[in-house]
């Protein structure tokens, strides 16, 4: 049978103070079930009086909406094709995209700023510290210098 009332700690199997509206169940296959019978028959769980803080309506970011152009607007470059750029349809191609004489151009450029600081990235590279990842990037910049030189 269920322990004596003092020792009982009036705890509802029906979650909370007993009150979810489902009905006490008698739990055939455990043990003591007849004590499970009576523990969920008990009387009801005094309210605990916890409050929980109002914290009033969430904040959701908002975000500026002035550069987005809707699925459904109208084109901005009437006179291009959807297809162009790509290597498919009767539009331009992948001419018009960016030159690879462009960006050998600027890769160029951007690998002659960074040899000036090879002696630091030599440094960087060879701490133990280093990942691979560090010691790679300088490998890759030195080939490009010395790729540049011939």
């Amino acid at each position: 049978m269920a322990e004596k009332a003092n020792q009982n700690f009036q705890v509802s199997a029906t979650g909370g103070a007993g009150s979810g509206g489902q009905a006490a169940q008698y739990a055939a296959g455990i043990d003591n079930a007849g004590d499970f019978y009576e523990l969920q028959t008990q009387a009801t769980m005094s309210k605990s009086g916890v409050q929980l803080p109002n914290r009033g309506n969430p904040v959701t970011p908002k975000m500026p909406v002035g550069d987005i152009v809707p699925l459904n607007a109208p084109t901005l470059y009437p006179e291009e094709g959807v297809d162009t750029g790509a290597a498919l349809g009767p539009n331009a191609g992948q001419e018009v995209m960016a030159a690879p004489a462009m960006l050998a151009a600027q890769n160029n450029e951007d690998i002659a700023a960074l040899a000036a600081y090879l002696p630091f990235y030599a440094k960087v590279a060879e701490s133990p510290q280093a990942s691979n990842a560090t010691r790679n990037w300088y490998r890759y910049i030195r080939s490009q210098i010395q790729g540049q030189a011939q």
